[in-house]
């Protein structure tokens, strides 16, 4: 049992091998086809059931391969059990923890508690695995660095505080968002000054992740908004503690995460950024808290009641968002009061997805860099300038109203899912009803059958006798041939539509060229 719930789904292996076996189904089912003509195959209930099987099986594994090619491309679920453990968990939160907020007591820990290993991954990060000394949360953190970094080079580091979305982890979203390309790219070009990216894991357990520290539950806001910053700060010296260079981060549940914690702690963190975040929390504990204690936790409602101290909040979503993003950066923007400010990114379109934050990725660190209290911060050289002036900078898109247009085309557009339908019907009746009689012969081999019916048998013979001149071997890899091209039109449509029915549900692409460049990203 353990060995299957080890199997890598982020692994180029594991797609080889789903792939394979997908090839081999088709090739197999082609053959399989010709047998459950009526003429081989007596017994209506058999020929069901060994059509079924044929198309089902390649369906399920090509549905399969499809989404291990999408999973590569964030690395939302990493094995088999992990898998298992999502499709079985809670995204809202149950009444087993309904006790409100925990008030857990940040306690000064010692430098051996502080002390963490750290050994580089295969992508060039930072990870080690460590146990909070305050919240008691014992999981991964991942830190990024610029490409010369050194403790010891009399440089002073900003640090941004990364939070992963639900689900999802820590390194594959940001090595998906290709945050250490941005981050070497932004420093070079004197955008930002020398700063480093901490990813802290937030998955505690298979449930949806929380923000808060949640009676009954591990203490997630201690864990990432105390323990966390503690211990970088211990093991990476050169770091400040000026909160106008730290910010926190986030992606969809975890942007919702970032700005509010960035809210509720701003002794640590001067900045915050929302990448398809939304305004109240929908996923996790938080959810099972009461409507008075979600309203009193809604972003936009934070910001209105808060002090003004000089916040400062980057909102990106696109216009198209399912899920509200482009909302939550117009409430956010309407509540802000000076001097707190609020940055709306909107563009109009790229749903929810990966390749949008990417983009976008760059235009946040310009947008921090943009302030000159980041690299005051840091005693470094101003960045404001270069940063305002860069074409990332020119990239955002401010927003006063949401349109929330989906293009009947689109990859979420009904128009779409209605013709994927028709087709997937039609390839599935040709290769259910006709494919399996295309065992194309030659007017002799029809002779055995001539007993069958003698309007059939003189219909058979006329067609065979269009392929006179042709040698017997060559019929049937025609015949082979125009059931597997059948085969693999039904299933693959088939598999496609459970695809696009998914990102419909989801409300992740809504753009196929976005759908392209996830796709490309997970064969990579």
């Amino acid at each position: 049992m353990s060995v299957l719930g080890n199997i890598p789904l982020t692994s180029l292996k594991t797609l080889a091998v789903v792939a394979v076996l997908s090839i081999l189904s088709l090739l197999a089912g082609a053959s399989l086809l010709a047998r459950s003509a009526p003429s081989r195959c007596p017994g209506r209930t058999r020929r069901w059931l060994g059509r079924t099987a044929i198309l089902l099986v390649p369906t399920i594994l090509i549905a399969s391969a499809g989404a291990l090619v999408f999973n590569r491309s964030l690395g939302l679920v990493k094995t088999s059990g992990d898998l298992a453990k999502l499709v079985f968990s809670t995204v809202v939160g149950t009444s087993a923890q309904s006790g409100g907020e925990a008030d857990v007591e940040a306690q000064s820990a010692t430098v051996s508690e502080l002390d963490a290993t750290f050994t580089k991954t295969e992508d060039g990060m930072l990870q080690t695995t460590w146990t909070g000394p305050s919240s008691g949360i014992t999981l991964p953190v991942y830190v990024i660095t610029p490409r010369d970094y050194s403790p010891t080079d009399g440089k002073t580091y900003a640090v941004i505080e990364l939070l992963h979305g639900y689900p999802g982890e820590a390194d594959g979203t940001m090595q998906g968002a290709q945050v250490q390309e941005a981050l070497n790219n932004a420093i070079d070009a004197g955008i930002i000054p020398p700063t480093i990216i901490v990813g802290p894991s937030l998955s505690v357990d298979e449930e949806a992740h929380d923000c808060a520290d949640i009676e009954g539950r591990p203490a997630v806001y201690t864990w990432v908004s105390h323990d966390v910053p503690e211990m970088i700060r211990h093991n990476f010296p050169n770091t400040t503690s000026n909160r106008d260079a730290w910010m926190i981060g986030g992606f969809s549940a975890g942007a919702y995460c970032a700005i509010w914690t960035a809210l509720r702690t701003p002794e640590t963190y001067g900045a915050a950024a929302s990448l398809s975040g939304y305004d109240t929390q929908i996923e996790g504990q938080m959810t099972n808290q009461g409507e008075q204690y979600l309203a009193d936790n809604t972003l936009s409602v934070m910001l209105a009641n808060r002090t003004p101290d000089g916040m400062r909040i980057y909102a990106m979503a696109a216009d198209d968002d399912a899920v509200g993003g482009a909302y939550t950066a117009l409430k956010m923007a309407a509540a802000v009061k000076e001097p707190d400010s609020v940055t709306t990114d909107v563009p109009p379109t790229g749903g929810h997805a990966g390749p949008l934050w990417r983009e976008h990725i760059p235009t946040m660190l310009a947008w921090w860099g943009s302030s000159d209290r980041v690299s005051r911060a840091v005693g470094a050289a101003s960045t404001a300038a270069t940063a305002q002036s860069s074409d990332a900078s020119a990239s955002i898109v401010p927003v006063t109203t949401v349109t929330h247009e989906v293009r009947p085309t689109a990859p979420n557009g009904y128009l779409t899912l209605g013709l994927l339908i028709a087709g997937v019907l039609v390839s599935l009746v040709v290769a259910w009803t006709v494919a399996p009689r295309w065992q194309l012969r030659r007017h002799d081999d029809e002779r055995e059958q001539a007993d069958d019916h003698p309007h059939r048998a003189r219909h058979r013979a006329q067609r065979s006798g269009l392929f006179a001149s042709v040698p017997r071997p060559a019929l049937r890899r025609l015949g082979y041939l125009a059931r597997l091209t059948s085969l693999g039109a039904a299933t693959v449509s088939a598999a496609l539509l459970i695809g696009i029915a998914a990102n419909m549900v989801g409300g992740f692409y809504t753009s196929w060229s976005s759908i392209a460049q996830s796709f490309m990203d997970g064969l990579r």
